[in-house]
């Protein structure tokens, strides 16, 4: 694998300086030739356009906004596109492909259904512009439905009850010791009568 990635940075490195374009770079490391994005979309079983609203995998994942489904679907107001063929979160192949956040692509994944994707650099999602926006069906594409996905929570969903209960534990227990208290602190010691002298 390690020879691999250095072939492929090899190759990435030499078209920057050879002036090799993006789609032969890509064709060298083992992606199908680019036919531009009308076949592309021919092709592609699903085709939508979307916002990213969250990353993860150090923005090799996803969660996208869609605003528009240009084919195939139905697809719900939010999905997940995964950017990598690998399986381990830590693996990193010199085909990922990288999103960035609050930018709006036109998706074209490869592989998965809804409301999970999966695709690489060889698919033909790129940035929607102006110019590919005016390829979209003559309706605008379908309208989402449905929620989707849900926002990652920043790994703190997996604590929010810990953080919740915690503290809930804590004025119970403050609470009920002071409760205590009350009911066994003595009440004023009744000395008796002085007796009166003897007359």
């Amino acid at each position: 694998m390690g020879r691999r990635l250095r072939t492929a940075a090899a190759i990435l490195a030499l078209g920057a300086v050879t002036g090799i374009r993006p789609a032969q770079a890509q064709t060298d490391l083992g992606c199908p030739p680019d036919l531009g994005i009308d076949a592309g979309i021919a092709a592609a079983p699903t085709v939508f356009s979307g916002t990213v609203r969250a990353l993860g995998n150090k923005g090799r994942q996803a969660t996208v906004d869609v605003i528009r489904v240009w084919k195939g679907g139905p697809l719900p107001r939010r999905v997940e596109v995964q950017g990598t063929i690998a399986t381990q979160a830590k693996v990193v192949t010199a085909l990922d492909r990288l999103y960035a956040r609050d930018r709006t692509y036109l998706f074209l994944p490869t592989a998965g259904g809804s409301p999970r994707f999966r695709e690489n650099r060889c698919s033909t999602t790129r940035e929607l512009t102006a110019e590919l926006a005016a390829k979209a069906p003559a309706d605008g594409g379908a309208i989402p439905q449905g929620a989707g996905v849900p926002l990652p929570d920043k790994g703190l969903g997996r604590f929010l009850p810990l953080m919740i209960g915690v503290p809930t534990f804590v004025v119970l227990f403050t609470l009920l010791a002071l409760a205590r208290r009350r009911t066994t602190r003595p009440g004023p010691s009744r000395q008796p009568p002085a007796a009166s002298p003897p007359p």
